[in-house]
């Protein structure tokens, strides 16, 4: 039994949350093609409030989204939830470039997973700490996939250079769709 969509425009984070959802059985997984507006806004908590709340309007039928924040200490946790315009505007090698040399290279990474009814907003949310590599690596995953390396990946490969199981492992958006699923199922009833 379906108990939520997946509502997102990217293919990318689709693929990962059919990989983490479905095989439970607990949200079938769309690419929307019709945007939702997010709010800019720093603060990861508010954007996806908002967010789950325009998704469910937008569908008006229980949704699950995710948005994610990249928090750079040198950059006093900029730029957080606004990293979709950093990175549309630097790219890799202008977010890679924003530390200088010498200058610890800590990054915060964190993802926010809302289910939203209509009536209730349940949240989840996972940080991951890591560093931002000296430049791309890898072939694989999106965004600032290529530029982060987990702290916890012993061998120091960023995520496009993991495979999209360990990736999902690792990362924050996987840790909180697993944590989401798990919620589903406690809350919400079998499938």
């Amino acid at each position: 039994m379906k108990t939520a969509y997946f509502y997102t425009a990217n293919p990318n984070k689709a693929v990962e949350a059919r990989h983490v959802f479905e095989p439970a059985g607990r949200v079938e997984v769309l690419k929307v093609r019709t945007g939702i507006t997010e709010i800019l806004e720093v603060d990861l908590d508010r954007v996806i409030r908002a967010k789950a709340a325009a998704a469910y309007a937008a569908a008006r039928y229980p949704v699950v989204v995710e948005h994610g924040a990249f928090c750079i200490d040198f950059l006093q946790g900029l730029p957080g939830a606004l990293i979709r315009p950093f990175w549309d505007g630097l790219g890799a090698a202008g977010l890679c470039g924003l530390i200088p040399p010498g200058q610890p290279r800590v990054v915060r990474a964190s993802s926010a997973v809302c289910y939203c009814d209509g009536k209730r907003r349940h949240v989840v949310t996972r940080e991951v700490k890591g560093e931002l590599a000296l430049s791309e690596r890898g072939t694989g995953g999106y965004h600032w996939d290529p530029v982060f390396i987990p702290e916890s990946d012993k061998a120091g490969r960023t995520f496009a250079e993991l495979p999209l199981d360990e990736k999902l492992r690792l990362s924050p958006a996987g840790l909180a769709y697993a944590d989401m699923r798990d919620w589903m199922e406690r809350h919400l009833g079998g499938p």
